[in-house]
């Protein structure tokens, strides 16, 4: 019976790879991420922490498959080696050092106290966690491809197609501002199986991931209470503790009413058609008035890096805590030495500066001045430990910084000042922030002040230091300002170590509201702060309307026709200029954009003049044509071929008195030629 619980998870998740080679369509994609998704994660961490538990084994294989492809797949990449064999590549290392160490690990061994147990309830937790993210993409299109999904989906293209470092596809010759070691991770999965989806592959990590999170969050919480109530308690407050009880503010919208240029009644329906119940958007109603949009979901339903960055980020939390907390002698023979734990936190430093460097230049600070606390109080308090070992796990965390940093740098040199126009204050005091903190993370807050005392009292040096990493965290939201109101992400970075701590007094005050409400007023009551707005978020990404107009996803007849030729008649290095700024050819055409984009240098540090200087020639192109000749000077600037799109649904007004933008295209040959007319989709090439 033992050996057969130790074969089945190898037997299965190589079945689910051996399905992913050979099964047609969504169910081999979803199916072949185990290749990359799961199995470097597993090898890297019977690397790290050889002997552990399966509990421990398997969270921290699922969390950190992603940095460890991608890692080597960089490195592949700068050897020289093709995108897809590094890819395969990848894929059968991982499962032969995952397969021979569980093979060296199907003989039993002592389990330490230190590892949380398995538990029905985390793995429903996880189940329910991984269906709630996956239903809507597997039920609608318009949510695969949405938001940051489409630009992701397009520099995962622009690494397939034409490799690392990548340049911006909205914005061809720039090289990317912006992390892309996730993308480069999806480009890896994709790779195996040629001709599937970024997107689907997205939605796969996506459900991965916030299964991976729900694990951590059970590993956190034993490791800080040692208790499976509590650890079985902080599950559902850290899924759905995020924003508890704003819904019940909503009508504090209403006061624009009383104070505003426009007052009275006119001002209310005003307010009350304005609230989008019906779509994606219905997340900016569940969320306190006048606070920064947060969710707990939102990262988690969009392709984006943030959410595997938040997962690291619990990663690293955990190794730091396993690290202050597992004694240096007395441990059961096989249990890993606790400096493994060190690499593992300066890993996950790593791993945040690489998939997200906003998450990483929060936690890798914020954490250093944690450990700078605990060693000061543990000189005064014997009790916290030695201060050496804080002290060494602020210096692993700045080993993973520094390991990073070449990379940061690289993408970072467009936000100079002068180069993007953008200026920024990064240290300012703004009220949105600590209404935001106290709307969101205020009843996590009370659920974690029993849990906080109690640490503070019994000055166990893993807790001590989770609340004084949260306490910095706290202060560090505060006091900086991002472009773009990006401090918002810090919210869920104050609120996940306050859900670990929650899970001591969260039974507690369940319990109270039992007795003081009784029970069918408390159910009522716990639905609306907690069920309600997770339902709420469900039905907009359902039935959002959004897709019948998106570019993203509205096609007409001549699309397919017209993104088909792209790809097969034009070079890899084409640049298209498309009528309003449409990034649609990024992923249809997986070609470059003169300007792809409609918002400012603020997004990502697009040059401010050489933007302004595309945006008039685009201008002109799709108007009256006045300036042929600095039209095609700008495009010669880029060099690489150039082409131009025109859309017969963009022109009609213009068309009803023949004075059609690409008329003079036509007649200027000697500058222009047209290369493709079908279905109302016409392309001209500038000459060369």
């Amino acid at each position: 019976m033992k050996l057969a619980r130790a074969v089945g998870p190898v037997a299965i998740t190589f079945a689910l790879g051996v399905a992913g080679l050979f099964l047609p369509g969504v169910a081999g994609d979803i199916a072949a991420f185990v290749w990359l998704g799961v199995f470097p994660g597993l090898a890297l961490t019977r690397l790290f922490l050889p002997g552990t538990s399966v509990s421990t084994r398997w969270t921290l294989g699922l969390a950190l498959a992603p940095l460890a492809t991608a890692v080597a797949g960089w490195a592949l990449l700068r050897a020289g080696h093709p995108l897809p064999t590094a890819a395969r590549l990848i894929a059968l290392g991982g499962w032969f050092l995952f397969a021979g160490g569980e093979a060296r690990g199907f003989a039993a061994r002592a389990s330490s106290a230190d590892d949380a147990p398995g538990d029905r309830r985390a793995w429903g937790w996880a189940l329910i966690a991984a269906a709630f993210v996956a239903l809507p993409m597997l039920l609608s299109e318009w949510a695969r491809v949405r938001s940051d999904s489409w630009v992701h989906a397009g520099i995962v293209w622009e690494i397939a197609e034409r490799g690392i470092p990548p340049q911006d596809p909205r914005f061809a010759g720039l090289p990317l501002n912006y992390v892309w070691f996730y993308n480069l991770f999806i480009a890896l999965v994709g790779a195996l199986r040629p001709g599937s989806s970024p997107f689907t592959h997205m939605a796969t990590a996506n459900a991965c991931w916030i299964a991976a999170l729900v694990w951590l969050g059970w590993q956190l919480s034993w490791t800080t209470w040692r208790d499976r109530s509590a650890a079985r308690a902080t599950l559902p407050l850290l899924l759905t503790g995020l924003n508890a009880g704003a819904l019940l503010l909503w009508p504090l919208w209403l006061l624009r009413a009383v104070n505003g240029e426009v007052r009275g009644w006119p001002e209310v329906e005003r307010i009350e058609s304005g609230a989008r119940w019906n779509g994606v958007e219905v997340m900016h109603q569940l969320c306190a008035p006048f606070a920064w949009m947060v969710n707990s979901w939102d990262k988690f339903m969009v392709g984006t890096a943030l959410g595997y960055a938040y997962v690291l980020l619990l990663v690293s939390l955990w190794a730091g805590m396993r690290w202050l907390s597992e004694a240096r002698d007395g441990r059961p023979p096989g249990t890993p030495a606790p400096w493994r734990w060190l690499l593992l936190a300066g890993s996950a430093a790593a791993g945040m500066m690489l998939f997200h460097s906003v998450v990483g230049l929060s936690a890798i600070p914020v954490g250093i001045g944690a450990c700078a606390l605990l060693a000061w109080l543990a000189a005064r308090d014997p009790r916290l430990g030695p201060p050496q070992r804080p002290l060494a796990l602020a210096l692993a965390w700045l080993a993973g910084l520094a390991a990073t940093w070449p990379y940061f740098r690289s993408i970072m040199t467009g936000w100079d000042a002068g180069r993007s126009g953008v200026a920024h204050h990064y240290l300012q005091l703004d009220w949105h922030m600590p209404w935001t903190l106290g709307t969101a993370c205020g009843l996590a807050l009370v659920a974690a002040w029993p849990g906080v005392r109690r640490v503070w009292t019994e000055r166990a040096p893993a807790g001590t230091w989770l609340v004084c990493w949260t306490l910095g965290m706290t202060l560090f939201a505060l006091v900086v300002h991002l472009p773009e109101n990006n401090e918002a992400k810090f919210v869920w970075m104050v609120f996940a170590p306050l859900a670990v701590l929650g899970g001591w007094g969260f039974p507690a005050l369940l319990a109270a509201w039992r007795r003081r409400l009784g029970v069918p007023l408390a159910t009522a009551l716990v639905t609306i702060l907690f069920v309600l707005p997770s339902l709420l978020l469900l039905r907009g990404f359902l039935i959002d309307p959004s897709s019948t107009t998106a570019p993203e996803s509205r096609r007409t007849p001549g699309d397919a026709a017209c993104y088909a030729w792209v790809r097969a008649h034009t070079p890899l290095n084409a640049v298209f200029s498309d009528h309003q700024s449409r990034d649609v050819l990024l992923v249809e055409g997986r070609r470059r954009l003169l300007a792809g984009t409609p918002y400012g240098p603020e997004r990502a540090a697009f040059p401010a003049a050489a933007l302004l200087r595309r945006r008039a020639v685009m201008a002109d192109l799709y108007g009256p044509v006045a300036d042929p000749a600095g039209d095609a000077a700008l495009l010669d600037s880029l060099g690489a071929p150039a082409y131009v799109l025109y859309r017969d649904e963009d022109h009609v007004a213009a068309a009803a008195l023949r004075h059609e933008p690409w008329r003079a295209l036509d007649a200027d040959s000697a500058r222009f030629e047209r290369v493709y007319a079908h279905l109302g989709r016409r392309i001209y090439r500038r000459r060369t």
